[in-house]
Formats: C-alpha cells, structure tokens, sequence
C-alpha cells in the first residue's frame, strides 16, 4: 500500500474540505496518508513518500494560496531532484476568472521541473461546472491510486 504526502493550497476552505474527503478515500483504501495545509521541504523529506498529492484552488489572478506558497518557494530553492516521486494534481477554480487554476499549474510545473512523474494527468475541477468538487476529485482519485 501507498504512503501518500496530500499537499493542501485552500483559501475559502474548498480546497480543504476536498482534500479532507479525499484523506477519507485514500484510508479506506488501505493506503496511510498526512494531509498538510502547510507543507514543507522538511515534511516532504521526513520519510519515504510513494506519492505528493496536491489539492490546490488559486488566488488573486492564478495565485498559489498563502499556506502553499512557502512550499512551493522551497522546492524551487532547495529541493534535490524528484525523479523517482509520482505526483498527482487536483486543481480548483473557476473558469471565469482569466488565470483559471493558475496555482495548480504552477505546482504541476515545479514538479515537473524536479522530474517527478505524474502518471495520471491533473483533474481540473471548475466551480462554474460543479457544486460537488469532492465528488469529481473522487472519481479520479481512482485512478490516481491505481497508478500507484
């Protein structure tokens, strides 16, 4: 079974109360899992992690939240490669908005460039589209942890 990093970016609480369904999931399936609204470098190289999970709505024009941002900086600044890591990306927002789910693209980008291997493409999950967020990321969870 998978041990699972689950990387919270929320500003209203959306992204959060995903990410807490998710956690829910990702244990009934026999995986172990830590959710952290305030990831961290030190965090991520505390232990042998089969997979980081992100779970991130943006901010301002495409921002990453206040309580992803350190993490993000950190893994731009000392992060060692990532190239054996599987990630996996659950993006928030609205399609209204001109930087729809701008964060989430950011992160993914990171990871990217870190070598980290995504081996299911990130869910975008739109507000105009949906009043049941959870529901959607449940459905591609799924996946994601068969993958792993």
């Amino acid at each position: 079974m998978a041990n699972i990093y689950l990387v919270v970016g929320s500003v209203t609480g959306t992204a959060l109360g995903v990410a807490e369904v998710l956690k829910q999931v990702i244990e009934v399936a026999g995986h172990s899992v830590v959710l952290d609204e305030h990831a961290s470098l030190a965090t991520l190289n505390s232990q042998s992690w089969d997979a980081v999970l992100i779970c991130t709505s943006s901010t301002g024009k495409g921002e990453i939240p206040n309580n992803l941002m350190p993490f993000y900086n950190e893994l731009a600044n000392g992060a060692s490669l990532l190239a054996k890591m599987k990630f996996g990306v659950i993006a928030l927002g609205n399609s209204s908005y001109a930087n729809f789910c701008g964060a989430a693209n950011l992160m993914e980008q990171r990871f990217f460039e870190l070598q980290a291997l995504c081996p299911v493409p990130k869910v975008t999950i739109d507000a105009t589209e949906t009043t049941t967020p959870e529901r959607d990321a449940k459905f591609w969870l799924k996946e994601f942890l068969a993958a792993l």
